[in-house]
């Protein structure tokens, strides 16, 4: 029987041991990237649902009485947003990943994950009992050596489109290619990636066809609210209704959450500047920061557990909302600061932020 006090002492010894701390000063670590969670135009389409008569809650699974004209609509919605043949939405990203996994990739296939894959794809994997092969971070040899080997039965790749420990973009493109050559399906998680990337917001993936490709879209990051959208062929739509246990046996998501997905995807389409603002404000924490990047998501190794914490404790006291990111959700030894940077954020706060941080890394 695990010793429950005894496994959270060896944590706190380790400087491993995490608690909940709320929200305090300017934001460098959420994943609102466009600052659409506190977006005006949210809390009024809120308002006047509920007072239109929707209902607080779906009261049942989708396939009961908990589908409601809410989720019909943002569905219909969505896939003509992606350009997707359809959609179906989940409650969030993880069980929407989860269902995806164990419900589509048969414990004959082969699953082939990028290194550096979400806890989400990771845990559906271990309940898939499929055979699965990790290949190196966004190494396109290795996925096609991956793709070459012998299988008895369908091929899967399973990737993020931006990676949210390491901010870096990953070549979707050019993996769906593999996969039409090998006859393979390619899973991508958009969760970092939707509302940001592509020309019109709509994820790295955007403008890519979808015969052999399923993308998940993250709906509780840049577009503020929650759920999961995942897009696909209409017989894959289909089959997880039919036989995904977690969409199946859960109470279908909150209407209103399907009425402000819809709007947070209407005001990515109708307000481009948020995502310009970004992008100027990721070349200019670059600048300052003598960093390269390629995304919102900017990784400040420190190495040591205890001098992560520590740093992350300090720059809190001076007003900035940073966190250490630590073992087991990187690798040992990779402890570092993760700089989230969202429309909000003003050339002076990054600023502010690179001269609090300098001294601190200097720091033994």
């Amino acid at each position: 029987m695990t010793d429950f006090a005894a496994e959270l002492a060896r944590l706190r010894a380790a400087d491993r041991y995490r608690s909940l701390n709320l929200p305090g000063g300017i934001d460098l670590s959420s994943n609102d990237y466009l600052g659409l969670s506190r977006h005006p135009a949210l809390a009024q389409v809120a308002i006047a649902a509920l007072q239109n008569g929707l209902s607080a809650g779906a009261t049942g699974s989708r396939l009961l009485r908990g589908h409601q004209q809410a989720h019909a609509e943002l569905e219909a919605f969505a896939a003509r947003y992606f350009d997707a043949p359809r959609t179906l939405f989940f409650a969030n990203g993880f069980q929407a990943n989860y269902a995806l996994i164990t419900t589509l990739i048969d414990r004959h296939d082969v699953a082939i994950f990028d290194s550096l894959c979400h806890a989400s794809m990771r845990d559906g994997l271990h309940a898939s009992h499929c055979r699965s092969l990790k290949v190196r971070h966004n190494d396109l040899d290795a996925f096609e050596a991956a793709l070459q080997k012998p299988r008895s039965g369908r091929a899967w790749v399973l990737i993020e489109s931006v990676y949210s420990m390491e901010g870096d973009v990953a070549p979707v493109a050019e993996l769906l290619g593999l996969c039409e050559r090998h006859d393979a399906m390619l899973i991508v998680d958009e969760a970092h990636g939707t509302g940001v990337f592509g020309a019109h917001g709509r994820g790295v993936s955007e403008g890519l066809a979808h015969e052999r490709l399923i993308s998940l879209h993250t709906c509780g990051k840049a577009l503020g609210v929650a759920g999961g959208l995942v897009c696909a062929r209409a017989d894959i739509i289909e089959y997880l209704i039919n036989f995904a246990r977690p969409f199946i046996y859960s109470t279908a998501p909150m209407p209103l959450q399907a009425v402000l997905v819809q709007k947070a995807l209407e005001l990515v389409r109708d307000e481009p500047e948020r995502r310009e603002r970004l992008l100027g404000l990721q070349g200019f924490a670059a600048e300052r920061l003598k960093m390269a990047v390629s995304s919102p998501i900017i990784p400040i190794l420190i190495g040591e557990d205890a001098k992560a914490v520590a740093i992350a404790h300090s720059l809190q006291q001076q007003g900035f909302d940073i966190r250490a990111i630590r073992p087991p959700t990187v690798p040992a030894s990779t402890a570092r600061l993760r700089l989230s940077l969202n429309a909000g954020l003003t050339p002076d706060d990054i600023a502010a932020f690179a001269t609090a941080l300098s001294p601190l890394l200097e720091t033994p």
